[in-house]
């Protein structure tokens, strides 16, 4: 393990040398400082050492892993771009991988056991997959809010899903790439892996879903927060998209955002009802995501008119 630091556009280094191929490479974006992101690194850090991966930590806060990072968790690499968004941070560090696969999960996530081995194998059998992702759980179940935040973005890879090749796959708290298909250079609002992954089964590529990998996801705003953060969330997406986006799409899109709330309880609560396995929680929190939604989609119309704003670095 190297110790060199590459300072380069107020972005620090450290870490293994660059180059050095490793199976598996396992990205996760932080904007807080530690311990925020220790219960992630915990459970992950064993596993990637068995498997031979390196984990890159990409750190907008500056103070996201402690001074002794090296000797508490020596696969680590660390990437620090103060004031940088988890999009962007996600990205560097993806373009910065060493890994034949790139893993991606969030901070507030713990990995199941065995996570990174079954990562590898669910891509050995699977070559042909540009994306494998699995289940998302509820790890912040106390509060009906959290109950809501979770199912909005999480609900359709709760389990049981469905294995094998499908249209849409999890999210960035339990995703991988082959290399292939990883960016190769930093775009101008960084990644966001609902789009790219739309992106890539346009294109053709297949995504597989597998139902051994498992991730917790705990994840807490408060309650004016969580509105707060799915405004930023719907003005971030309307912001990305507008990358690509003819003026008549543009005005479509700000026409949809009327109806925007009523498409979104349908496809992320549609397949939480059918499961039946959380449908009291997600029953006694529809009030709530009904709000959460409006929220989301009052953000995407004001980002079809005005741009992202710095809605991305509120998102953590």
């Amino acid at each position: 393990m190297s110790a060199a630091t590459d300072r380069t556009a107020g972005m620090r280094t450290t870490g293994r040398d660059r180059g050095a191929r490793v199976p598996l490479s396992v990205v996760i974006a932080t904007t807080k400082a530690w311990p925020e992101i220790k219960p992630c690194l915990d459970s992950l850090h064993d596993q990637a050492q068995a498997v031979g991966a390196e984990v890159l930590v990409g750190d907008g806060h500056g103070e996201g892993l402690p001074p002794d990072v090296a000797r508490r968790y020596p696969e680590v690499k660390w990437i620090t771009w103060p004031g940088g968004s988890v999009f962007s941070l996600r990205e560097l560090a993806m373009i910065q991988a060493c890994g034949e696969v790139v893993a991606v999960t969030e901070d507030h996530c713990t990995v199941g056991s065995g996570w990174c081995e079954r990562m590898l194998k669910a891509h050995r059998n699977h070559p042909e997959a540009a994306a494998v992702g699995g289940v998302v759980e509820n790890g912040a179940t106390a509060r009906l809010i959290d109950w809501a935040n979770f199912l909005i973005v999480f609900g359709p890879f709760t389990a049981p899903i469905e294995n094998g090749e499908q249209p849409v796959i999890s999210l960035q708290a339990n995703i991988s790439y082959k290399r292939r298909v990883v960016p190769r250079e930093m775009s101008r609002l960084g990644m966001m892996e609902f789009l790219f992954n739309r992106q890539l089964h346009e294109q053709g590529e297949i995504l597989i879903a597998d139902d051994q990998l498992i991730v917790s996801h705990n994840q807490t705003w408060g309650f004016w927060g969580t509105f707060a953060a799915h405004f930023h969330n719907g003005r971030s997406i309307a912001g990305f998209r507008l990358q690509r986006m003819s003026w008549m799409e543009r005005l479509m899109r700000l026409g949809g955002c009327a109806i925007l709330p009523v498409y979104l309880l349908w496809v992320t609560q549609g397949p939480v009802m059918r499961k039946r396995r959380l449908l009291k929680p997600a029953l006694a929190s529809l009030p709530l995501t009904a709000l959460v939604v409006t929220c989301h989609a009052v953000g995407e119309f004001v980002g079809y008119i005005f741009g992202p704003g710095n809605s991305p670095q509120q998102l953590v």
